[in-house]
């Protein structure tokens, strides 16, 4: 996307059409695989790790996903953030400066 190879997707759209090339897996498996991104569990350590830098710093992620997802990531991590980036409103993803 950066390169300007395919334009603008959401990485739910791009985790489908990445998919899409697969034989082998229906559309409600496709959809299972795509949404399977939104259940993901933060790593035991996460909470822990955000915890203590936030004392004294900022903490806040960035991402290529969208900003709906992620909050409902840390909503349900309980990850202690005070912002999350979103390359969805620009349109860009990392690694495009």
């Amino acid at each position: 996307m950066a390169s300007g190879e395919v334009p603008w997707r959401s990485l739910d759209e791009l985790h489908r059409m990445m998919l899409d090339d697969l034989t082998g897996f229906t559309d409600t498996d496709r959809a299972e695989l795509v949404s399977a991104w939104h259940r993901l569990n933060p790593r035991p350590d996460s909470r822990g790790g955000l915890s203590r830098p936030r004392e004294t710093r900022i903490t806040t992620t960035l991402s290529n996903d969208g900003a709906a997802l992620l909050i409902r990531l840390a909503r349900a991590g309980r990850l202690p953030f005070d912002a999350i980036l979103s390359a969805e409103p620009i349109h860009s993803c990392k690694p495009d400066p």
